[in-house]
């Protein structure tokens, strides 16, 4: 079973809902129900030290090399 779902805005008590040609000519079931309101807090998270776990301390010194030896060996034809 296929679900589209989608928080809308009621406009004088009216939604309107474009539904993609898969729908078209089927019998599908409309459920509505008020969508709980959701804080909107704005944390800037950074990724920075995320992966830090898996960071390989014998590669460090390479690490400014890494990207132009990756491409040499892709396309390196010699």
């Amino acid at each position: 079973m296929e679900a589209i779902r989608t928080i809308m805005t009621v406009s004088e008590g009216h939604v309107k809902v474009n539904l993609p040609e898969r729908f078209w000519g089927k019998q599908v079931e409309v459920i509505v129900h008020e969508a709980p309101i959701q804080a909107q807090v704005s944390l800037k998270k950074s990724l920075q030290g995320c992966l830090r776990q898996y960071a390989n301390p014998a590669f460090i010194e390479r690490e400014q090399e890494a990207w132009h030896d990756a491409v040499k060996e892709k396309h390196d034809r010699y």
